[in-house]
């Protein structure tokens, strides 16, 4: 069985009072529909008596043909205040007398006995009189036989007419229900004290003392181990109160005991815990300084591997450019002499072509062989574009030299463009297109920027590193290359309190949110095993703020691209920020080797 859900204090005074009320309500059932009950038969009794009386006296009335008489008597019964109707209709069912003057002479059919025609058919022929209740017991009607005036030579009268006598209950009913109301009043009252007596003997016998036994075992709950219940007698309550009582002493004793041993217990356990959270300090000290001193090797070595690299690769560029500037020097000054004198060569041609008109065949037959008219013209076209290649070499060349000054450890003022440009042009082999991806547009916003105070070969890494991780994003994307064009952007511009500002920006796939905040912690990568150190952002972040006093900031959208946002100060003086150091001897200056 379920648990009762109300507490006794609320549910015996509910079911007394639901009780009372079903009982009451009983009550008043019974009494009204004895009451209507009453109302029906006495009106039914005197509607059978006043049925019988007026039709015996409509009888001599009509033998004697008195009809005035006849009408006075159905005139009379108006005096019936329960008496609504009395009508008097002829064996064609045609109204002869009635209490209602324009009732009469109407048919059945027009009058409120419509819906009688079969009994007032049954009661002529049986000649004997019927008493009905209407369906919503409001009405009770007498109907009986009255023999008209009999035909000279008659036995018995041949026209039989039926009385027709309407009673109205509503008024008696009600009068019937207002006593039933009193009596059942009267009832409730009783009833009602009597339930209130029940209730107080339940709450001072069982109530109360049962909250008294809730009350001490709640207080025992909460630990109050000295509270007991305080019930007197010797029913079934005072015997819990009793077996409460033991039971709490007896948990109190144990209780006691227990406390005791728990208060050794934990002062042993505190000790233990001191000395093991003094070693466990101890260790975890230890710890954090050697994970503290591998992370720092692991970042130095790191560091160190890429300004090996960028210094092997510095070493290696210079070499080249060393290599291939000379020849193209030489081949630089000695091409203008060369046009020069192919053009005075040419010239010297047409004019000996023009002074000696003679006609010699070995000559015409070697001028025509060789086109003599399309060598002038080509001849010189060559030689300009030889030119032209050899001013590109040397433009090669020097941003190989302007990117290739990784070892230098004082502050320059440099054109941060020729930086940018320079290392744009290391990795053009990159920008390529090829059967998985187009061919990468460099798009400049160059701003009006003034000369900067900074390492300007430590700023080319930071570029490198930047560019080659929006290559990697766009060759990973797999940009469809119907639609799409990969692209990076490079913005530069100068804003407020004397900073510039240098934005690269790709199209690419952008990087999680959820990485985003650790993509400048050393050796965080999401390439592969093999394809990334996680060294690049972390380089370069350390070079912007910690060697540049500067800040770099990612800003990227999933779907959309990644910018690089890297701000550094136009002017700032060398002494307060120390270059990178290196374990490895750097290379020369490409200046000094170039030159």
């Amino acid at each position: 069985m379920k648990q009762f859900p109300f507490s006794l204090k609320f549910s015996i005074p509910t079911i007394l009072l639901i009780f009372g009320t079903v009982l009451v309500g009983a009550i008043v059932q019974r009494e009204t529909v004895q009451s209507f009950r009453r109302v029906e038969k006495d009106v039914s009794d005197n509607a059978r008596f006043a049925g019988d009386r007026l039709s015996g006296m409509l009888e001599y009335l009509y033998r004697r043909g008195d009809v005035e008489q006849a009408e006075v008597a159905i005139s009379k019964m108006r005096n019936d205040v329960n008496l609504r109707l009395s009508v008097l209709y002829d064996e064609k069912n045609r109204v002869l007398l009635a209490t209602r003057y324009e009732l009469r002479d109407r048919a059945l059919q027009n009058t409120p006995a419509a819906n009688r025609e079969l009994t007032f058919t049954q009661v002529r022929e049986t000649l004997s009189g019927q008493i009905l209740l209407s369906e919503d017991k409001r009405k009770i009607w007498a109907i009986y036989p009255v023999p008209l005036k009999m035909v000279p030579g008659e036995l018995r009268p041949s026209r039989i007419g039926t009385l027709w006598l309407e009673y109205d209950l509503s008024l008696l009913k009600q009068r019937a229900l207002k006593d039933a109301l009193q009596r059942s009043l009267s009832a409730a009252v009783g009833l009602g004290i009597f339930c209130i007596a029940i209730w107080f003997f339940f709450e001072k016998t069982l109530t109360r003392r049962a909250a008294k036994l809730v009350a001490a075992s709640h207080n025992f709950a909460k630990g109050e181990l000295s509270i007991r219940a305080k019930i007197g007698g010797s029913d079934e309550l005072a015997q819990i109160a009793k077996a409460f009582n033991q039971m709490a002493k007896r948990i109190q004793a144990d209780t006691e005991t227990l406390q005791a041993s728990e208060i050794a217990l934990k002062q042993a356990n505190e000790t233990l815990e001191n000395r093991v959270r003094e070693r466990t300090a101890s260790l975890k000290e230890q710890k954090e300084k050697l994970e503290q001193t591998l992370q720092e090797l692991q970042q130095a070595q790191a560091q160190l591997v890429q300004q090996e690299k960028m210094s092997s690769l510095g070493q290696l560029v210079a070499g080249i450019a060393h290599e291939i500037n000379n020849p193209v020097n030489f081949i630089h000054g000695n091409i203008t002499h060369t046009i020069e004198y192919a053009e005075d060569l040419l010239k010297l041609i047409e004019l000996y072509r023009y002074h000696c008109r003679k006609y010699v065949p070995e000559i015409e037959s070697k001028i025509e062989e060789i086109d003599l008219d399309f060598l002038s013209q080509d001849l010189s076209k060559i030689l300009t574009s030889m030119k032209v290649g050899t001013e590109r070499i040397r433009n090669i060349v020097l941003s190989l030299r302007t990117f290739s000054r990784m070892d230098e450890s004082e502050f320059k003022t440099v054109d941060l463009h020729a930086g940018i440009d320079s290392t744009l042009l290391i990795l053009q082999h990159r920008f390529r297109g090829n059967n998985k991806l187009r061919a990468i547009e460099i798009v400049k916003e160059y701003g009006m920027l003034p000369l900067v105070d900074c390492f300007a070969g430590q700023l080319n890494q930071v570029f490198m590193n930047i560019l080659a991780n929006g290559i990697e994003a766009l060759e990973e994307s797999r940009i469809n290359p119907e639609t799409d064009s990969p692209q990076i952007r490079i913005r530069t511009s100068v804003i407020d309190k004397g900073w510039v500002e240098i934005a690269i920006a790709d199209n690419g796939m952008g990087i999680p949110e959820s990485v985003q905040p650790q993509i400048f912690n050393p050796f965080f990568t999401t390439k592969p095993i093999g394809k990334g150190t996680g060294m690049g952002l972390a380089i370069a972040y350390q070079i912007v703020t910690e060697r540049h006093s500067g800040k770099l900031r990612c800003c990227s959208t999933p779907g959309k691209g990644t910018e690089l946002i890297i701000q550094i100060q136009i002017g700032k003086k060398s002494s307060k920020i120390e270059p990178f150091k290196s374990s490895t001897r750097m290379a020369k200056s490409w200046d000094d080797k170039l030159n």
